[in-house]
């Protein structure tokens, strides 16, 4: 069939129409052991290492179109830009947070805050941590697929596919999540082993180096090192990342998630590579106008044959799948136990239940809402509105987990420091909007930089809390 955009043959539409019976298929088949919110939300809390790895790996490179993104704006520097630091702090993850994480009771951030910091503390993470798991970036890239794929308007496209690809969420919870995952899990490096593998043996390496602009081949990607900086500093929110957290708090034991997540940093590092090379191809062979989130299918569609078009298109479509799902869980689980349950204590799993999938619900139209509007998944979602979520959220939870950050502070001061430091970020993010600073640059030391939104909420959260911590220890001396 023809679209306005991709040509699929009979034997695309085929494979195309199996795998999604067959994702779909796993999800609602999913039968939980009991009816208890935590076999629900954590699936018993009894990953397996496979299922982890699995699981977590295609979930937390959902962004995928986006990463052609970011390929055709930094080249060879989308590497260490978007690679190397989120290799590093899932790491420091590993080393200081994992076995912490999976071995404390409580399966949430929010939980955890509560615990630590108090009510209020959790409630205020809370709402910071539904609306940094609200799959905005998923429900766009989702959309676009189906749009490319059908020819459907765009927005539709991404109604469409936002209810579709959350339905057997409502059922299953992180057992149907996992199950469609592993599919997922498999198809993405086999649709990108064929894609790459395919450029490699029939266009020169050599002639694709040698078209690329200048800037293309800067180790920086032509943002400077102060640029640099900022762009490694956003990898921290791997340390307050939801869905990061839930899976490792889901595993079958501390052990699982320590030692898992070193599986996952090299099969992130093998699809970087993949990624990289794709998208380089991309930025050669395409029209460089074309929209980056558009990059990767339509390469596909224009050099691929039959067959193999439709596998690297199950690919791409079932690690954006498993992300949207696996945020949507997580959002909703966040509305639904973590603030509705802590408004109206003693409420009953049924009831806990019901709200959660209602959160669902909410996630899905403010992500669907926030699609509609945004121009770059990188900058608008990841760097900018994200940003805002994390550098509120960072300091306050590292103190948590990392054993020599016993702060002094009261309860009071954290909470304080994560609504100044979102409000700061968020009004930065404003501020330049209206003042056309789409790339939140900002100069120092004659370089001008891209900023973000994270450093100037982490700024202020450390002021805030470091005022909280003197306080504190004065207090303790009266």
């Amino acid at each position: 069939m023809q679209t306005s955009n991709v040509t699929l043959s009979p034997l695309d539409g085929v494979v195309l129409v199996g795998f999604l019976a067959a994702i779909l298929g796993l999800g609602f088949s999913a039968k939980l052991r009991d009816s208890s919110i935590l076999q629900y939300l954590s699936a018993g809390r009894s990953l397996s290492m496979p299922a982890f790895v699995a699981t977590l790996v295609s979930t937390w490179y959902g962004g995928i179109l986006a990463i052609g993104d970011s390929v055709k704006a930094f080249g060879f520097g989308g590497i260490l830009l978007f690679g190397v630091p989120y290799y590093i702090f899932a790491i420091v993850y590993a080393l200081f947070f994992a076995e912490r994480v999976r071995g404390a009771d409580q399966i949430s951030i929010p939980e955890r805050l509560n615990q630590r910091w108090g009510k209020t503390a959790g409630l205020v993470g809370a709402g910071l941590v539904f609306m940094l798991a609200v799959p905005a970036a998923h429900v766009l890239m989702l959309g676009t697929m189906l749009h490319l794929l059908t020819g459907w308007a765009l927005h539709p496209a991404i109604v469409v596919a936002t209810i579709v690809g959350t339905l057997f969420l409502y059922k299953g919870g992180l057992l149907a999540d996992v199950r469609a995952g592993l599919l997922a899990f498999v198809m993405m490096y086999v649709g990108f082993f064929v894609i790459a593998g395919w450029c490699l043996t029939h266009y020169p390496p050599g002639d694709v180096v040698r078209h690329l602009d200048p800037s293309l081949k800067k180790w920086d990607g032509g943002v400077g090192w102060l640029g640099f900086l900022s762009f490694f500093i956003a990898a921290s929110w791997t340390l307050v990342d939801p869905g990061f957290h839930q899976r490792v708090a889901s595993a079958r034991s501390p052990e699982v998630g320590k030692k898992g997540l070193y599986v996952c940093v090299g099969f992130w590092m093998l699809f970087d590579i993949l990624s990289i090379i794709t998208g380089l191809y991309a930025i050669s062979i395409l029209n460089p106008n074309l929209s980056g989130l558009e990059f990767f299918p339509l390469l596909g569609n224009q050099i691929l044959p039959p067959g193999l078009k439709a596998i690297f298109f199950c690919g791409l479509i079932g690690t954006i799948l498993s992300a949207m799902v696996g945020y949507t869980l997580v959002s909703g689980a966040t509305f639904g136990r973590e603030f509705i349950a802590r408004l109206k204590p003693n409420m009953a799993d049924k009831e806990i239940k019901l709200w959660t999938r209602v959160g669902f619900a909410a996630s899905c139209g403010l992500g669907i809402g926030i699609a509609f509007v945004v121009d770059n998944v990188v900058l608008d979602l990841w760097y900018a509105y994200s940003g805002a979520v994390v550098g509120a959220l960072l300091l306050p939870i590292t103190a948590i987990y990392v054993p020599r950050m016993r702060l002094k502070a009261t309860s009071g001061w954290a909470s304080t420091s994560m609504l100044l430091a979102f409000i700061t970020s968020f009004a930065w993010l404003i501020w330049c909007k209206r003042t056309q600073n789409p790339n939140y640059e900002v100069s120092l030391a004659g370089q001008k930089f891209t900023l973000g939104t994270l450093i100037p909420g982490l700024i202020v959260s450390a002021v805030v809390l470091g005022i909280g911590e003197v306080a504190g220890r004065r207090a303790l001396k009266t």
